[in-house]
């Protein structure tokens, strides 16, 4: 239990990302409770999934963000958004003596740092694993991008088919 209610964990792993980006968060974690506990300012809080350059370069993460909608409450955000909210929640660390970011903010646990001022796009009330929820938002999007062109394929296809078995009989 925590001073706000129960803790909850979330696997909103990527594997997508590699093991590298895993292990550098992870790391980035650890220091930021250890840093807190002995009595540093830390503000490390959670951004949203967010659609910057470097990963809607990659066709696969693009595809996804592009159907993610579809999985509620999860939103995709623009970078600009995302920088101006978690700079706004910077300052608000560093200024304000409420914030969770001091070390005079008492913790039940550790780990309330990561989520007391989360602005996580939804991935925290997300009913599914981020691992399960990739590949079919990209076939959401390709449906949506492509769906016309699918559905004439298709027909394309099932005409070829009676034609095939027509000529065959």
């Amino acid at each position: 239990r925590t001073t706000w209610g129960e803790l909850h964990l979330m696997d909103a792993l990527v594997i997508a990302q590699g093991p590298n980006y895993a292990m550098a968060k992870r790391l980035q974690q650890w220091r930021a409770v250890l840093a807190r506990k002995e009595g540093c300012t830390v503000s490390i809080n959670i951004a949203p999934a967010t659609a910057t350059a470097s990963v809607v370069s990659n066709k696969g993460f693009a595809a996804a963000y592009g159907g993610m909608h579809v999985f509620k409450p999860m939103e995709i955000f623009y970078q600009e958004v995302s920088n101006a909210v978690m700079g706004m929640l910077l300052i608000y660390d560093i200024s304000s003596p409420n914030s969770p970011a001091k070390p005079t903010f008492k913790l039940t646990n550790p780990q309330e740092i990561f989520a007391q001022n989360a602005f996580h796009g939804g991935a925290m009330r997300c009913l599914y694993k981020f691992t399960s929820i990739g590949e079919i938002a990209a076939l959401v999007n390709y449906a949506k991008t492509y769906g016309m062109l699918m559905a004439v394929g298709g027909v394309a296809v099932a005409a070829a088919a009676v034609a095939f078995v027509s000529q065959n009989q």
